[in-house]
């Protein structure tokens, strides 16, 4: 009996490795193979708004909320008394504003822009008021207002457990 090498180990276990990926992938593939793919299969209606239901956001009582407000951003709004408003950032020509909702769940982001839309550009949108302004609605999870020179986006992110806080924090927007 032959001594197999340890390039022929590291070969076969990285083999066995591509393969186990293979047919992880395959199964993650076919799980989402039963997902709509497109507008009529999964339920547009005539406001756009995507998935099984339209269900507007529940009412929430924002009377107990924190006011944030920013001068140079130009925008004011509330948010929950346990989140967390971390410094603005600037990244990719935009100004980046976090609230941190609490460790289980990512940041809500708001990106000020003078060029425009943060990833707003080719998603079905709904016409909204924010601030008293014309804005745009990608089913209670993005919204996009431009106000003055700036676009400002507002994005959930992925959590979405969050939808009616965020939906409330966004209503709650004026602009300076």
């Amino acid at each position: 009996m032959h001594k197999i090498s340890t390039q022929s180990k590291s070969f076969i276990i990285l083999f066995l490795i591509a393969i186990f990926g293979v047919f992880y992938s395959a199964n993650l593939w076919s799980n989402l193979g039963g997902l709509p793919s497109g507008p009529k299969e999964i339920g547009y209606n005539e406001t756009m708004k995507f998935g099984n239901s339209t269900q507007a956001p529940q009412p929430v009582d924002t009377s107990t909320w924190k006011n944030f407000s920013d001068a140079k951003l130009g925008l004011s709004f509330k948010y929950k008394p346990d989140w967390k408003i971390l410094p603005v950032i600037s990244k990719g020509g935009y100004q980046v504003l976090q609230i941190d909702p609490g460790k289980k769940f990512y940041n809500i982001k708001i990106y000020v822009s003078p060029k425009g839309y943060y990833v707003l550009e080719g998603l079905p949108t709904t016409n909204v008021q924010i601030g008293g302004q014309p804005g745009l609605d990608v089913n209670d999870l993005l919204f996009g207002v431009k106000n003055g020179e700036n676009y400002y986006t507002f994005d959930i992110g992925l959590s979405l457990s969050l939808k009616n806080d965020f939906v409330a924090m966004v209503k709650s927007v004026e602009f300076r």
